[in-house]
């Protein structure tokens, strides 16, 4: 009996709560509106920025409907044993695992190996990496989502993602200032590893992509078991 009246006045707020909802589809109507003319803008000075615009819009609703976050990925585990943004993100890496490799194996067979040109922005591993990953993890957790979850929930009218935004570019800018110290204490000190040079591409490849399959199926074993 009580169960059955607590379910009647859940029924009432829900309905109460529908009620006070507004229509959003003049505020969807407005924002289309905006996007075009700003893309008409765009193509008038530039046809890239309009291009880039479109894209980025779409990555935007992809994002938005998707729900996919970094942070979200490797925070969901842990916290509620769900791991299909983290299959999401194994499956991207799959994809661009594969893109990338024939972007360079375009490169390598015309042009000898030079870290500054290759496609893939290849760099130096150390210290250094694991330093920024771990204050990076710390701060995405932080400010609840990574730079794109922040951005995306930003569209969606979030007050707090303003914050963490502010902190992006205090930290970026902060970043910048200080990249020649820390260059020439530690990341130029440091090794940079590209497998192609010490084993065949498609070789490296294969063994990625058996890794990051392998990991599928351990993520789809934990969550099967939590």
């Amino acid at each position: 009996m009580i169960s059955n009246e607590m379910e009647a006045l859940i029924q009432q707020r829900q309905q109460k709560d529908e009620k006070k909802k507004k229509s959003q589809i003049p505020y969807a109507a407005a924002a289309l509106i905006a996007a075009a003319i700003l893309c008409l803008f765009f193509w008038k000075s530039n046809h890239i920025y309009a291009v880039y615009w479109v894209i980025g819009i779409g990555f935007g609703i992809a994002l938005r409907y998707s729900r996919f976050c970094f942070a979200g990925a490797f925070r969901d585990p842990f916290l509620l044993g769900n791991t299909r943004l983290l299959r999401g993100l194994l499956i991207a890496l799959m994809i661009s695992t594969v893109g990338f490799a024939v972007i360079q194996n375009g490169y390598l067979k015309n042009n000898t190996i030079d870290y500054t040109n290759i496609p893939g922005c290849v760099t130096s591993v150390g210290l250094h990496t694991i330093i920024g990953a771990f204050i990076f993890g710390i701060g995405m957790t932080i400010a609840g989502g990574c730079a794109s979850g922040v951005l995306m929930r930003m569209g969606e009218g979030h007050a707090l993602p303003l914050f963490a935004l502010l902190g992006f570019l205090i930290g970026t800018t902060l970043g910048a200032k200080d990249y020649p110290f820390w260059y020439d204490k530690i990341i130029k000190k440091a090794s940079t590893i590209y497998f192609p040079e010490y084993m065949d591409l498609k070789v490296v490849v294969i063994i990625q992509l058996i890794i990051l399959m392998c990991l599928y199926r351990l993520a789809v074993w934990y969550e099967e078991k939590r």
